[in-house]
């Protein structure tokens, strides 16, 4: 059985793919350093604005929380798409 669980090295993280080797059941978040809040992003409209195969570590310089407006050390986050929502 192959699992659907991809492995990401702590090293290099997940800047380095591109909006185009996510799979479709693949979601990004971004995560304030300054006050822990995380919310998903709409990767495909972000991959139409940067372009698909773009690495999505362009992102992280434009990340803003929406909570507090930190605009700094904020990071992405993976995460996979509840299929029984």
């Amino acid at each position: 059985m192959v699992s659907d669980r991809r492995q990401i090295d702590p090293e290099e993280g997940i800047g380095h793919l591109t909006f185009r080797e996510l799979a479709v059941w693949e979601i990004i978040g971004a995560r304030c350093a300054a006050c822990g809040y995380s919310n998903w992003l709409d990767r495909w409209k972000l991959a139409n604005k940067y372009g698909a195969d773009t690495p999505i570590a362009v992102l992280r310089p434009h990340l803003k929380c929406t909570k507090c407006g930190n605009r700094e050390g904020n990071g992405l986050q993976l995460g996979r798409i509840n299929r029984n929502a």
